[in-house]
């Protein structure tokens, strides 16, 4: 009879431990087949967000290449409105003639090269200028720079005051040029 029992005890033991195992790999089993779909719904997400980018992309290629061939009768009149680096010499001879047309003396300088135009890019050159002059002279002086066919960008522009008639315009900004 000891022997029974001792039979029963271990047929218990080795059914528990196979049901426990079992529970095991199915755990393991259900925890790998959850992070495999979520991975698999990751992966499918990323797709759906490229391929919405790739299609907004090609319908925007579409679009720049119908406009380019509207743009390209137009590309020598757009050229001509930045100068070539060549005739940068004459930007500040020009700035000078505007300067004493409007009463103001002008101080005006080139600084260093931020880029070589290649074709289709722009090159620039970076600028300071002082006017010292009376107040509409100034003003008239802007108005008549900004009426001229040069590509430029401002990034300082001071005004103060001198005297009860006379004030100081300090700028500094990049002149822009092309290669064509």
């Amino acid at each position: 009879m000891f022997d029974k029992t001792s039979d029963f005890k271990k047929n218990f033991y080795i059914n528990i431990s196979v049901i426990v195992a079992m529970i095991v790999v199915f755990v393991s089993f259900s925890v790998l087949l959850r992070l495999s779909i979520n991975h698999q719904i990751s992966v499918t997400n990323d797709i759906k967000t490229k391929r919405g980018f790739v299609t907004d992309s090609s319908l925007n290629l579409s679009l720049l290449v119908k406009q380019w061939n509207f743009v390209k009768d137009y590309t020598q009149q757009v050229s001509s409105l930045v100068p070539s680096k060549d005739n940068l010499v004459t930007f500040s001879k020009d700035i000078n003639a505007i300067a004493q047309k409007n009463g103001v003396s002008l101080t005006f300088n080139f600084g260093t090269e931020g880029g070589t135009a290649t074709t289709g890019v722009l090159g620039s050159i970076s600028f300071s200028a002082t006017a010292d002059g009376p107040v509409n002279g100034i003003l008239s002086f802007l108005r008549d720079v900004e009426g001229k066919y040069y590509s430029f960008k401002i990034n300082i522009l001071d005004m103060s005051k001198r005297s009860d008639t006379m004030s100081r315009l300090s700028i500094s900004g990049q002149v822009f040029y092309s290669n064509n």
